[in-house]
């Protein structure tokens, strides 16, 4: 019996690393998918930049069709002054002058404004372009060495299943079953039994079912937690006489 416990405890272990590397290899995936969703974030605000350059561009180019058609009407104005004949179309075209100026005015002043706009779009698109290249750029490295890490894995997990076939073939049939089920829902199905308590749930042991753990003679189980108990006994280091210390 004390052998089976012994091959218990082998298999827990094997089963723990097990499930140590299978949990590595399921987030590899979920990883990466986050750095995708996050290239893909940063290509989505980039795309939506260059429209509000785009737009920003096409405006300034109406702003400018726009000046260039105020100031060949401000031509016009200007002609009409030079050939009034009274005092009131003096004033007239003068109001003209100045209402076309005041509009010339008003689009330059917009005219700037959206070409400073401009400029903060091309810096912003340019600093988003740098991250989106440094981070697809990464993804592709990640993503290659990912590969390489989930074989490797798979190649331990493989190796493990090995493992634990050879190792369970030295374990009944009934209390594999045991262990299976306990640790299908407990995670750790085999703990250790020290200083009269479970390991697993911290519950006092029976005294009676304590002592008898030392005997080997079958298999015991916590009756709070119901976990496989294993009774390992404490080392007595060795004292040398004076003078023999190594």
């Amino acid at each position: 019996m004390k052998s089976e416990l012994d091959a218990l405890e082998e298999l827990q272990s094997l089963d723990l690393q097990t499930l140590e590397i299978e949990n590595e290899l399921k987030a590899i995936p979920k990883n990466l998918e986050e750095m995708k969703s996050e290239v893909e974030h940063v290509a989505a605000l980039l795309e939506k930049e260059k429209q509000r350059l785009r737009e920003a561009e096409e405006w300034r180019l109406e702003r400018d069709k726009e000046i260039a058609t105020q100031n060949t009407l401000l031509g016009k104005s200007k002609n009409k002054l030079q050939v009034v004949r009274n005092e009131k179309e003096q004033k007239a075209a003068q109001r003209e002058i100045e209402t076309v100026r005041k509009s010339i005015q008003d689009r330059e002043e917009e005219a700037i404004k959206v070409m400073e706009a401009v400029e903060q779009y091309r810096a912003t698109i340019e600093d988003h372009t740098k991250e989106f290249v440094e981070l697809e750029s990464h993804l592709k490295a990640s993503e290659e060495e990912a590969k390489t890490r989930m074989l490797e894995l798979q190649a331990q997990i493989d190796m493990g299943l090995e493992k634990r076939n050879a190792t369970a073939s030295r374990i009944s049939p009934q209390t594999l079953r045991l262990y299976d089920r306990i640790r299908k829902r407990l995670g750790r199905a085999v703990v250790e039994a020290k200083d009269g308590c479970c390991q697993g749930c911290n519950m006092e042991i029976l005294a009676q079912t304590y002592n008898d753990l030392h005997r080997y003679d079958k298999i015991y189980q916590c009756a709070n937690c119901f976990r496989i108990l294993i009774y390992k006994p404490k080392e007595i280091p060795s004292i040398l006489p004076p003078g023999q210390e190594q």
